[in-house]
């Protein structure tokens, strides 16, 4: 049986999601809904409801005193909330799947690894970020509490953003071969430990994945030397991270 067609919302509310991920509507832009609405051929109101719809997940926000919308900036300190989320949720979630999924649940997770594989194999830095994110919100899924799971999709919507730069979208896809084979493993390994059943094992396998991610983030940012990285924040576009830097790489605070 074919699925409910999708309404002109939920279509408008793909493509727009699809640009702030993908960084055409950069981090701080101002979206005039109605200059959107004439370039996605469809009317004001269902590209009004897609942004409010956007508004809700926390990756738009409405300008204070009009009517107007911006794509919601990268600031630093939002980052270090965004991990430190990251690092709680994926343990607790890691726990949980562990214990809760079933056969069919890990054909699926290998699945969705398989197609995170061959992102990376075709160099598509939009994908890999998509289908990265895609794998760990099946896994908040599988733990079957609705609480974290959505967390972990918001914390996911914002890193998928984060992953496109990460993976690709700026850097040369050659310094990324280590990084990639390590994503990888901790996929496998963190599949393997679902299926023995091993909560501590998957536990670890998590943290030491957010970990990975942090550490990729933190080097793209420190790729740039030669000026500010502007990410269209209130404070990443006036700072510029060094090797000194991470020291403090913990807080996310520090900024040269």
């Amino acid at each position: 049986m074919a699925g409910r067609p999708k309404s002109v919302m939920e279509r408008a509310y793909g493509q727009i999601k699809n640009r702030i991920m993908t960084l055409e509507l950069a981090p701080g832009a101002a979206i005039d809904d109605l200059t959107l609405s004439e370039e996605l051929g469809i009317s004001r109101t269902p590209a009004r409801e897609a942004l409010f719809r956007l508004v809700s997940e926390g990756l738009v926000i409405v300008e204070t005193g009009r009517s107007g919308f911006t794509v919601k900036p990268l600031e630093i300190f939002d980052l270090s909330a965004l991990f430190e989320a990251h690092m709680v949720t994926a343990r607790a979630i890691a726990r949980l799947v562990a214990v809760r999924r079933t056969p069919a649940d890990i054909a699926q997770l290998r699945k969705a690894d398989s197609k995170v594989i061959r992102a990376i194999e075709r160099q598509r830095p939009a994908d890999v970020a998509s289908t990265n994110a895609d794998l760990h919100r099946l896994e908040a899924s599988i733990a079957h509490n609705g609480y974290l799971s959505g967390l972990a999709c918001s914390i996911h919507d914002h890193g998928q953003r984060l992953g496109y730069l990460a993976f690709g979208g700026e850097t040369d896809w050659e310094k990324l071969e280590d990084h990639f084979r390590l994503v990888r493993t901790d996929h496998a390994e963190l599949i393997e430990a679902y299926g023995d059943r091993d909560p501590d094992h998957a536990e670890a396998v998590a943290a030491r994945h957010v970990h990975l991610f942090r550490d990729r983030i933190l080097a793209f940012m420190t790729e740039d030397a030669s000026g500010p990285i502007d990410l269209g924040g209130q404070i990443l576009p006036e700072m510029r991270l060094t090797a000194a830097n991470h020291a403090d790489t913990d807080t996310g605070r520090r900024v040269g």
